[in-house]
């Protein structure tokens, strides 16, 4: 089973890599991909860094670290990603591979709300890791089709990536917030020096 942790990742910091590694370990998936996306239907009008330099900084931040892999899989899926869109593709190019979706507990609120849902939750496991200050509930359209998540405990480290983008805008040290390589790419190339924050 691979798990799929899909996100912008702008960027890719320590609690990301905390919680693939949790649901690695506590599913026993054989690899973790970050679907690092292009571009979130939620997020439209969002200011992105480059696709190009968001999968350098997770490959970076992944390198060393068995079963988490980063992908630029979305990067060749029509835009924006839809996650069932995504599924569908990933059902065809890998038959013989059974994916799990990983989610945040906010997210799972509003499962409902996502486009095909239906689709997805027939065809993949979802995981879902409960998120400070909101409780777990299944949305009633999915409970009446008689799917539940598997509930995984993840720990709960406060790293945001807006936070991570504020701090080097105001000159502010980010060391204990990603790893070192992705430090030195965000520094490098200047990243979040602006207003794409």
């Amino acid at each position: 089973m691979l798990g799929l942790f899909g996100g912008t990742f702008d960027p890719i910091h320590r609690a990301h890599l905390a919680l693939a590694t949790t649901f690695r370990d506590a599913l026993g998936l054989k690899e973790v991909w970050f679907l690092v996306t292009p571009q979130n239907p939620w997020k439209q009008n969002s200011t992105l860094s480059p696709d190009d330099d968001r999968l350098a900084m997770a490959r970076l931040a992944v390198d060393g670290h068995d079963g988490l892999v980063a992908s630029d899989y979305e990067f060749h899926l029509p835009q924006p990603s839809y996650s069932y869109q995504t599924l569908r593709h990933l059902r065809r190019d890998f038959p013989h591979e059974q994916f799990m979706l990983l989610i945040g507990g906010d997210n799972w609120q509003s499962f409902d709300h996502w486009a095909e849902y239906e689709e997805i939750i027939a065809h993949h496991p979802v995981a879902v890791y409960p998120r400070p200050g909101t409780v777990l509930a299944t949305p009633p359209a999915i409970a009446a089709l008689g799917f539940e998540p598997i509930i995984v405990e993840a720990p709960q480290m406060d790293i945001s990536s807006t936070e991570i983008r504020r701090r080097v805008a105001q000159g502010l040290p980010i060391d204990t917030l990603v790893t070192p390589a992705v430090a030195d790419y965000i520094h490098s190339h200047a990243l979040y020096q602006g207003n794409n924050q």
